[in-house]
């Protein structure tokens, strides 16, 4: 399943129990459990990103690639706005400035698509990431979005980063190359923990900061 916070609430969206999940569960701050409006589709392997009064989840599978977004905004109101520009699953999503930018995915082929969604949810497809590959992660540091690993055929190190424009770069690659990885920020750091190799699975973290000198400044932990 994916998740994604919007006011004084964290949502999480989607997944496979007995069959494809179209359930949204919201926790408030005082951690208060609530079931607001389903997702349009049930489905899994979506992903979920914020921006501005509005918390996305995008694409996902559910039989056949989907590409539908559901909005929910600060009032748990479920809207649709714009469908992805191609229907992927096992994408990555991640927030920059007035951004949520959804990037990468499955589709039949490996997909470098990205899409992204303005806080009034008008969609446009900035340069594509600068490898095509699924089962990537997604997260933020200062003014840029990374999007870390993946999978396209061989397991990927590659990092793509957005800025605040949209403007793609590629810093310095993970430290190992894996799919199935988790993004998370803190202070000035994303960290980028865990994942496949193909033959083992990696308890490896690599920490980005924002840019110095234009490099990013790797922190590894752990093997």
């Amino acid at each position: 399943l994916a998740g994604a916070s919007v006011g004084n609430y964290a949502l999480f969206a989607g997944g496979q129990g007995d069959g494809y999940v179209k359930a949204v569960d919201v926790y408030d701050t005082d951690l208060t459990r609530s079931t607001p409006t389903a997702l349009s589709l049930a489905r899994y392997n979506v992903a979920g990103a914020s921006v501005g009064n509005y918390a996305l989840f995008a694409g996902g599978y559910t039989g056949s690639n989907v590409n539908a977004v559901d909005a929910y905004d600060s009032n748990l109101t479920r809207t649709t706005p714009t469908a992805l520009s191609t229907a992927r699953h096992t994408l990555a999503g991640a927030s920059i400035g007035d951004y949520a930018l959804f990037a990468g995915g499955y589709r039949g082929s490996y997909s470098a698509v990205v899409d992204a969604y303005t806080a009034e949810l008008t969609r446009s497809t900035p340069t594509a990431l600068s490898a095509a590959r699924s089962a990537l992660a997604g997260a933020s540091v200062g003014d840029y979005a990374l999007f870390a690993g993946g999978y396209t055929g061989s397991y990927s190190a590659v990092v793509d980063a957005y800025t605040t424009n949209l403007t793609r770069s590629t810093p310095t690659a993970l430290s190992a190359a894996r799919s199935n990885l988790a993004g998370a920020s803190v202070g000035d750091y994303a960290l980028f923990a865990g994942g496949y190799t193909g033959s083992v699975t990696s308890a490896v973290v690599d920490a980005y900061s924002n840019f110095v000198s234009s490099t990013y400044l790797p922190i590894t932990a752990g093997s």
